[in-house]
């Protein structure tokens, strides 16, 4: 889903927003930056229609990455990316392709899957051992969902029970269900989307569904609405517009965060969705109009746009920082299986606890002294995590970073 294709050069003129900045842009010298992802420490931004570009210092530069990728006329139509372990995929006009050495190259992917201007995968999510690929457009044109559990060597149908009238924007996974936002309604799955089941009462266009606390959270042709009930019955927000005709959702930092798209840019609930305030300070006027698709990568959240990319640092939640406090270095940031905590020379024994969105101890490892450490992900849902590091008398915390679980 992209918010705009275009904006008047005659709003290049206007000034940025005047309102205590919340936003930082990265004056990263891209336009038209429709999806982003990270791997391995680094940052990579589709620019249309100039293709892939990748950043190893936090989006201070750009250099493209666009060997293998289909060109047309001197353009690369690429419309998303995403990443599943190591490897990189991007959605492009010619069909999907991937990269396995940090883009780069790239091969295609993209088996019988549609691929055309109008049909093509539009966004990457990864839920458990497949990557999802969302395809704009219908069912019947070769759209919905598709997905693979070995890189894209075979692409399986991800889109059963959906009827054949059916467009997919957006994939959230809360707990160990599924939700599929769709122009015919919420459709939820129980086994990773091997089928679908539409969600009563909800039959109309959703843009996307997040979670909030115990609340769901969704963006709607008829504005943001909000469910304490797990989606049985949904209450308009407020704050925010009340009719739509697109739309992003995410919920990060136990806030969250919605792009209305050609009205007045972003808004930010931090009561889990009941009401939701402007949160456009250090956008610029012409972004505010142009925004496309978020993108959480540790303590930021990212969203690009017409002229910028833009970045909103993230927030401790219920716990405290005190000065003196022991440290650790934990990578990869984005991790799926596990990652590792790596702990200085001469360090005490000492505890890390990772907490989730809410405040709420997810998993605590005692006993890390100096070295490497594995931390695998057992049981951990996916989600952004607060980590942690406990004194062996409980009685010293300090924030060593976060991590992602996808």
């Amino acid at each position: 889903m992209h918010l705009s294709r275009t904006a008047p050069l005659a709003l290049l003129a206007l000034l940025t927003c005047t309102a205590t900045a919340q936003w930082s842009a990265l004056a990263s010298g891209q336009q038209q930056t429709r999806s982003m992802t990270s791997e391995s420490g680094a940052l990579y931004a589709v620019t249309f229609p100039t293709g892939v570009k990748k950043s190893t210092n936090g989006g201070s530069t750009w250099t493209p990455v666009n060997t293998g990728l289909p060109q047309n006329g001197g353009n690369y139509f690429v419309e998303s990316i995403g990443r599943k372990g190591s490897s990189l995929f991007a959605g492009t006009q010619s069909g999907i392709y991937r990269s396995d050495n940090g883009g780069t190259s790239w091969s295609s992917v993209n088996g019988s899957l549609t691929a055309s201007n109008q049909v093509y995968a539009n966004k990457f999510f990864s839920f458990g051992n497949d990557l999802f690929a969302v395809f704009t457009g219908t069912v019947n044109q070769g759209g919905g969902i598709w997905k693979t559990d070995n890189l894209g060597g075979t692409w399986n149908v991800g889109h059963s029970g959906m009827g054949s009238n059916t467009i997919v924007y957006h994939l959230t996974q809360v707990g160990g269900l599924l939700y599929a936002a769709t122009n015919t309604g919420i459709y939820t799955s129980t086994n990773n989307g091997l089928n679908w089941t539409a969600m009563p009462g909800v039959n109309y266009t959703v843009f996307g569904v997040a979670a909030a606390g115990s609340n769901l959270v969704m963006v709607s042709t008829f504005g943001v609405k909000y469910s304490t009930n797990n989606g049985g019955t949904w209450n308009d927000a407020t704050g925010t517009p009340a009719s739509l005709a697109d739309g992003e959702i995410i919920g990060y930092d136990a806030k969250v965060f919605v792009i209305v798209p050609n009205q007045t840019g972003i808004y930010r609930s931090i009561d889990n969705g009941a009401s939701f305030a402007a949160y456009n300070g250090g956008v610029s006027v012409i972004d505010l109009v142009s925004l496309e698709e978020f993108f959480a990568d540790g303590n930021l959240l990212y969203v690009g746009s017409f002229t910028d990319m833009y970045s909103a640092a993230g927030s401790t939640v219920a716990v405290e920082e005190p000065a003196v406090a022991p440290s650790a270095y934990l990578y990869p940031t984005v991790f799926e299986s596990g990652f590792t905590a790596v702990m200085p020379e001469g360090q005490a024994q000492v505890s890390l606890v990772l907490f989730d969105a809410q405040g709420r101890e997810a998993l605590r490892v005692d006993g890390l002294g100096a070295g490497e450490h594995r931390i695998e992900r057992g049981a951990l849902k996916a989600g952004t995590y607060r980590c942690v590091v406990e004194g062996a008398d409980g009685g010293r915390r300090g924030r060593v970073g976060t991590v992602i679980a996808r």
